[in-house]
């Protein structure tokens, strides 16, 4: 089933739950509206920016990005634009997603019990966001959001196998979050999801930041938590310190623009966030291998 959705058409409470459908939509205006998640919905911002609160969580989604949410989540979408907001709202039945999660849950599997299904179809799931760019699922939203940008009023149909593919990617690009909720250590779900988004918070942080003077202290206030307990849940969640980490996005940073031949080693340390030329070029010997001076030539 496929839907435009413009400032004419805004029939919402006709479309059928627990289906699959695409809405194409193009507003300029939404007072606050009541979502009513009808199955796993995926709503992905082509052009502009829609504001969301899920489970007392606010998201604002701009284009490039995606917000999931599934049938056990209640909100709110407000959109107040002077250029028209194109986006799509894509339904995948819950039996569709728990069909292909089945797949997922062979002998063989690192993840072998009915946990994987509980995580997509109750209120375990990880309600959030995420840029187009860096998922296949997002890859494949690209490519639909163009392909009906272009014909947005033309009769599109979706195949039951178009469907599979969407819970394909989405469920690849979700292991690793649910793997990750799994290890943040607390009895209530909610709190664990909360904690999950502070630890993720702190990595983006860190992804934006790396090349300023910056402490883990700094990011830990940033995420509302103590510098010992954002420690703790960062390396449990991602695998390794802050610290770590922070370092080792400077050294990639670093790579490239030694790669690139337009800078003295001096100043990639000073660009990349390091106090000077020898903790830099020592970091860089310890990640890499070699010298920066030497791959510098």
């Amino acid at each position: 089933m496929y839907n435009v959705i413009d400032e004419q058409n805004m029939v919402f409470d006709e479309l059928p739950r627990n289906g699959c459908l695409i809405n194409y939509s193009m507003l300029r205006d939404l007072k606050s509206t009541p979502i009513v998640f009808r199955s796993f919905s995926i709503k992905y911002v082509l052009e502009g920016c829609e504001n969301y609160t899920i489970n007392g969580n606010r998201f604002q989604v701009q284009n490039q990005h995606y917000l999931l949410a599934n049938t056990h989540s209640a909100g709110a979408v407000e959109i107040d634009s002077e250029k028209i907001v194109k986006a799509l709202c894509i339904d995948i039945a819950p039996n569709i997603l728990s069909e292909v999660v089945a797949s997922y849950l062979e002998p063989d599997c690192s993840i072998a019990d009915q946990s994987l299904d509980r995580f997509f179809t109750t209120s375990d799931f990880f309600e959030s966001f995420y840029p187009s760019h860096q998922t296949l699922l997002g890859k494949t939203l690209t490519t639909l959001g163009s392909e009906l940008s272009n014909s947005p009023f033309e009769k599109h149909e979706f195949t039951k196998e178009f469907y599979y593919h969407l819970s394909e990617q989405l469920i690849a690009d979700h292991i690793p979050i649910f793997k990750q909720l799994q290890s943040v250590r607390s009895v209530k779900m909610e709190t664990k999801k909360e904690l999950l988004r502070r630890v993720l918070r702190g990595k983006e942080y860190i992804n934006s930041c790396y090349m300023l003077p910056l402490s883990i202290e700094q990011v830990a206030q940033e995420c509302h938590l103590s510098e010992y307990h954002f420690f703790r849940l960062f390396k449990a969640v991602i695998g390794i310190s802050p610290h770590q980490y922070l370092i080792r996005k400077r050294i990639e940073n670093a790579h490239t623009l030694l790669l690139d031949k337009s800078h003295s080693v001096s100043d990639i340390a000073f660009l990349c966030g390091f106090s000077d030329v020898f903790s830099f070029s020592k970091a860089f010997k310890k990640h890499t291998g070699t010298s920066p001076s030497l791959l510098l030539k």
